[in-house]
Parts: structure tokens; C-alpha cells; sequence
């Protein structure tokens, strides 16, 4: 889709540039004002005012100042020259103990379950690993936030400190994620001004950062951000990502970047599970009904569980309610991991086997690391169901899950309602990282 960009001119903020598609052209009229009626003063109204800044800061002090003034509660990196000195500077404001990821997809993907779940968030990324995480950036804006998430992403034009040039900008136009780029004299409030911008779309957007720009200096006289206005509320049509639901989903997304009201758009009806289910879906779904009966019994001692694009989140939707978000093939896990470090709650993911080999497993370096206790719940059907039963290699899921032994229990039969109601309390209790891989092969 093509797209277009605004230069805005701001005594107190300078100048700088906002991206928009084309077809987002009524955006723009929002209030009249070259910032999409978003950015202007009267969004930013201090609580209370920070001490000021007497002199000229590095730029990535400015920025750690920002999301510190901001409120941010979650910040994830991947270290990258450029992006790690923000990050740095930034839990250098905190008593929290730097946590550095180990994927870009999955540091994205924390960050967005964070801002789901209704704080603001960040990550700071190299323009390399943003691209990497393209999958989740992708999914984010279908699936949505509550509170504000930000991806501070650092180009690198002149290739200084990369395998290779890579354009930035083009790759963000392509994903249609909303971007600024940030100047010299403005990226403190570029930072804050992103935040409630992602607010006021309900969607992730970028602060595009040239890196040459970390080794200068700016002045960032620091305010405080009033605090985010929505609280988490579970609405698995706009959450949930899956074929029945992606027109509409898509719908949603161009109205909040049209600036209109997303709630006036028709939600579709959802067919019940399993039973109104396409034939290629039934037989599979229908080997997960006991697991879910009784996961549904623990529902209400599981605030958040979380998915992905497979066939077990469909049971998000009646009669089971027992999915409340998924986003891409493997997302599961780092989307739980944020929504419970954003909420200090316990959160489950659901996951499949091919879907954890695919890249599921890496949140699970992510909650070790981090020492979230999470809860993964894998269906081992031995195939990937949804896109037609293409099989997984005979023992390549039993040699990953080998590496991770002291924190697995197996369910033998899937149809085993004692056994499984058992094993899946324990581990719902349990204060540590709990596996539960239930075998549905045969």
C-alpha cells in the first residue's frame, strides 16, 4: 500500500516526519493538525514534573529518560550496537536487573503481551532484528494493545556496525506498521509522543532512530506521562488471530488507522467447536475436547492464556472459553511471558508440537532466563493439523523436550479426565516453569 509522509514543524519539538498509508489520507483530519490531531500539547499533560535538564544529554540518556517518564514498566532487547546503549541507560534509572533476550521475535513478542495487557511497553531493537521479528510485528497490529508499545528501532544507513545496508524505512512501510523518525533536538518527546499515539490507534508503532544520532547530544526537559486510560479486556474476536476472523480483524485495523470507530464494524459469528468447525478441522479439534473440558474447569484461576495460529485456539470461543490471545506459529509462549510480567499473574500457553518446534521453544529460554514461572500446555498430535497434517520428523519433539526434562509431565491418554485434571492443577499451583505435553498420536 502506498504511503506518504508529513513534515510537521513545532517550536518546541522541531521537526520531524510521521508515516501514513495513502489510504489513511482521513487520518489526517483529525483535529486539523499535521500530527493526525494526535501529538499535539494538549495530549501531554504532565502529573508532575521531573527535575529538569540543565545541560545537553547523550541521546541515549534522553531516551531512557523518555520511557522512564513514560511509565514504561517492560523494555526488551536483543543486543545490537546502538539499541543496547538505550537499554542500558534506561535500567541504569531502575533497580530492575537488565534482562537481554535471546530472539528479536520473541523480545517483540514480550513486549506486545505486556502492552496487551495494559502497560506500557518497549522494545529496542536493531533495524536487523525488528526485520527478523516481522512475523510478530505483523500480527501485532490485528491483534492490538491496551497500553502504549513502542519499538525504538536503530538504522544503521552507512552499514558501520552490520553484516550489511539494510532500508529500514522500506521494510516498515512494507509491514504498514504506523513510524516516526525521530530528530536530534526532539527524540525525548518523539519517544513520549509514541506512546500515546499507540494509545490513541490501539496498535504498536515505531520510533525510527538513525544510530549515527546515539553519539550526540539533546536537551530533554522532563515531564511526566499521565498514566494509560485503558485496563485489559478480554474480546478473543479482535485477539484471537485466525483464518475465520481475519477479514474482519482487517477491518478493525483500517479503522483505527482511518481514525473511525472500530466498534461500529459488524463482528462475524464463530461457529461453535468443534462440531461447527470445517470438515479438514473437526476430526483433529475433536481429539482436544477432554484436555479443554477440563482446562475450562481452571479457567477461573488462570487470568490470561494465551495461543497461536493453530487449531487449539479456537477453543476461545463457545463453549469452551479457554484461549484469550494467540499470534503467530509459536508466539504463545513470549505473548504469556508479557502479559505476566506486565500483571505479576499466572499465564498459560498453548501450544502444538509442530508449532513449538517452530519457534515456541525459544520463550522457553525466555522464562527460564527471566525466572517467570509460566505454564506451557503442548498437544502432541505429531502433525501440523490446521495447514493439512504435514508431520513432524519421528523424534525430533521428543529430542527437544529432552532438554527440558526437570520441568516436563506427560499425559499419556488424552482422554484420561483424572489424569489430566491432576497434572494440570499441579502444575497451575506449581511456583516454577511447568511443562505439560499431552500425546495424542495413535
Amino acid at each position: 500500500m502506498p504511503q506518504e509522509k508529513s513534515i510537521f514543524n513545532d517550536p518546541d519539538r522541531g521537526t520531524g516526519l510521521i508515516y501514513f498509508n495513502r489510504s489513511r489520507r482521513e487520518f489526517l483530519k483529525l483535529g486539523g493538525a499535521a500530527l493526525a490531531g494526535l501529538m499535539l500539547p494538549d495530549l501531554i499533560r504532565p502529573e508532575s514534573a521531573a527535575s529538569a535538564a540543565p545541560e545537553p544529554v547523550q541521546i541515549d540518556r534522553a531516551c531512557a529518560w523518555a520511557l522512564e517518564d513514560a511509565g514504561v514498566q517492560v523494555v526488551t532487547h536483543v543486543p545490537a550496537t546502538g539499541a543496547t546503549a538505550i537499554f542500558d541507560a534506561f535500567h541504569k534509572l531502575t533497580s530492575k536487573t537488565p534482562s537481554y533476550a535471546f530472539n528479536e521475535e520473541t523480545a517483540y513478542t514480550i513486549a506486545h503481551g505486556a502492552a496487551l495487557a495494559g502497560v506500557r511497553s518497549a522494545a529496542v531493537l536493531k533495524s536487523h532484528g525488528l526485520a527478523k521479528a516481522a512475523n510478530s510485528v505483523i500480527d501485532s497490529l490485528s491483534l492490538g494493545t491496551t497500553a502504549g508499545f513502542v519499538t525504538i528501532a536503530l538504522d544503521d544507513p552507512l552499514g558501520a556496525h552490520s553484516d550489511n545496508i539494510f532500508g529500514l524505512e522500506d521494510f516498515l512501510r512494507g509491514t504498514g506498521i504506523p513510524f516516526k523518525v525521530a530528530g536530534t533536538n526532539t527524540i525525548y518527546n518523539d519517544v513520549r509522543e509514541c506512546f500515546l499515539w499507540s494509545e490513541q490507534l490501539g496498535i504498536p508503532v515505531v520510533l525510527f532512530v538513525d544510530s549515527q544520532l546515539i553519539a550526540r547530544k539533546t536537551t530533554a526537559p522532563r515531564k511526566r506521562l499521565r498514566a494509560p486510560e485503558k485496563q485489559y479486556r478480554r474480546d478473543p474476536l479482535r485477539h484471537v488471530l485466525c483464518p475465520p476472523l481475519a477479514p474482519y480483524q482487517r477491518k478493525v485495523l483500517e479503522a483505527k488507522l482511518a481514525g473511525k470507530d472500530w466498534r461500529e464494524i459488524a463482528p462475524p459469528g464463530m461457529p461453535a467447536v468443534p462440531d461447527g468447525l470445517p470438515p479438514a478441522w473437526r476430526k483433529a479439534a475433536s481429539r482436544f475436547v477432554p484436555v479443554f473440558e477440563v482446562f475450562q474447569e481452571l479457567r477461573p484461576h488462570i487470568p490470561f492464556a494465551s495461543g497461536d495460529t493453530g487449531l487449539s485456539s479456537l477453543f476461545a470461543f463457545a463453549p469452551f472459553v479457554c484461549i484469550d490471545a494467540c499470534s503467530y506459529y509459536g508466539g504463545s509462549l513470549p505473548l504469556a511471558i508479557g502479559f505476566q510480567q506486565a500483571k505479576a499473574c499466572r499465564a498459560w500457553a498453548v501450544t502444538g508440537d509442530y508449532a513449538f518446534l517452530a519457534a515456541g521453544h525459544m520463550g522457553l529460554i525466555e522464562a527460564l532466563s527471566r525466572r517467570i514461572p509460566l505454564k506451557v500446555l503442548i498437544m502432541d498430535n505429531g502433525a501440523a493439523m490446521a495447514t493439512g497434517g504435514q508431520p513432524v520428523p519421528a523424534g525430533v519433539f521428543e529430542q527437544v523436550l529432552s532438554g527440558w526434562t526437570p520441568f516436563v509431565s506427560r499425559i499419556e491418554n488424552p482422554n484420561d479426565k483424572p489424569a489430566i485434571r491432576n497434572t494440570l492443577n499441579r502444575a497451575n499451583q506449581s511456583d516454577r516453569l511447568e511443562i505439560v505435553s499431552v500425546r495424542f498420536r495413535g
